[in-house]
């Protein structure tokens, strides 16, 4: 439907989730945009590959980046496009701070929700979630979130996504030392990652 749209002309679209009676761009760019979706299933993986430009993601187990990306690439080629050729985003949650006390602390204070590893739509209110971030620990952020005051640590894991083929590297520090974090990852992880040369 999207895509449609940017054709210029009126789109009718009747569908099991949507209908759209009538709509026209009438403001249109010169190239359409890119389509990206962000996704973290294996079967919209696989649709994204197939009927979008790109793929965005978040962090998870290597073994579950690998299935998506393939899954990804599966639908590209079922499209007749070159999954090689098509972005990639991913977005990593770390936890940077002076030292590794600091950097689990911030964690469960301020993004307890990173270590709920559990959908969080049926939590009606906010008592609720205050209720269950309490019993949020350090241990529930294993695989989900980088807490680590080393830096090299920081750059080897995100290193590990640009060499899974990943074009743009995305990084949420999870605390409110963004200024610090900014200038540390400014000085010491972005000028050594390794890019692959494309073209």
């Amino acid at each position: 439907m999207i895509r449609k749209l940017f054709t210029g002309k009126v789109v009718k679209y009747a569908g099991d989730h949507i209908k759209l009676e009538s709509a026209r761009l009438y403001t249109m760019p010169d190239t359409p945009p890119p389509i990206y979706v962000a996704t973290a299933g294996p079967l919209q993986s696989r649709r994204t590959g197939e009927f979008c430009d790109g793929i965005i993601t978040v962090g998870a187990a290597d073994e579950k980046i690998k299935m998506l990306m393939e899954k990804f690439e599966e639908g590209a080629r079922r499209a007749d496009k070159d999954p090689s050729e098509m972005p990639r985003m991913i977005q990593l949650h770390v936890s940077w701070a002076e030292s590794q006390p600091e950097a689990e602390a911030q964690a469960v204070k301020e993004w307890p929700n990173g270590g709920m590893p559990f959908p969080k739509g049926d939590i009606k209110n906010p008592e609720d979630f205050a209720a269950i971030a309490k019993q949020v620990t350090v241990e529930n952020f294993k695989n989900r979130v980088l807490m680590s005051a080393d830096l090299d640590e920081h750059l080897e894991h995100v290193q590990k996504y640009v060499d899974l083929g990943f074009d743009e590297v995305y990084v949420h520090n999870v605390g409110r030392n963004q200024e610090e974090f900014i200038r540390a990852y400014g000085e010491r992880v972005i000028p050594k990652l390794r890019w692959p040369n494309k073209g």
